[in-house]
């Protein structure tokens, strides 16, 4: 497994809000792993006052500059090894969700033909 850093797993959780201030498009695309992280995530600073107000302006205002802080909020918590772990499980599963839906299993090779319109010998293979 990867290790990943506070700024990173922050990235993943509530990036979407700052780059398009679209969450629901972020929860869609993984399913509800993204709103688990931010979930955990929101769960460990509940009381945490300089956390909270980060993650609001995140989430209303989307302030980079409050990911930021986040960030260096989420690195002072990894050190609890039980919740880093769980960070990083759950981002890792997005991240992996996230490449495989960016893969797109075309075959451009050499045994890929329109079958509407075949030109030349179509058969595949030996002869």
């Amino acid at each position: 497994m990867l290790e990943m850093t506070g700024a990173a797993i922050a990235k993943i959780a509530f990036d979407e809000f700052v780059k398009s201030s679209a969450g629901e498009v972020a929860k869609k695309a993984v399913g509800g792993a993204i709103e688990q992280l931010r979930s955990t995530i929101k769960n460990r600073f509940k009381g945490n006052q300089k956390a909270e107000t980060a993650i609001e302006k995140i989430e209303k205002e989307q302030s980079p500059e409050a990911l930021n802080k986040l960030s260096v909020y989420l690195d002072d918590e990894m050190e609890d090894k039980v919740f880093a772990q769980t960070l990083q499980q759950l981002a890792e599963q997005i991240t992996n969700v996230q490449n495989t839906a960016e893969r797109q299993y075309n075959n451009y090779g050499r045994d890929q033909f329109n079958i509407e319109t075949i030109n030349g010998d179509p058969k595949l293979g030996g002869s």
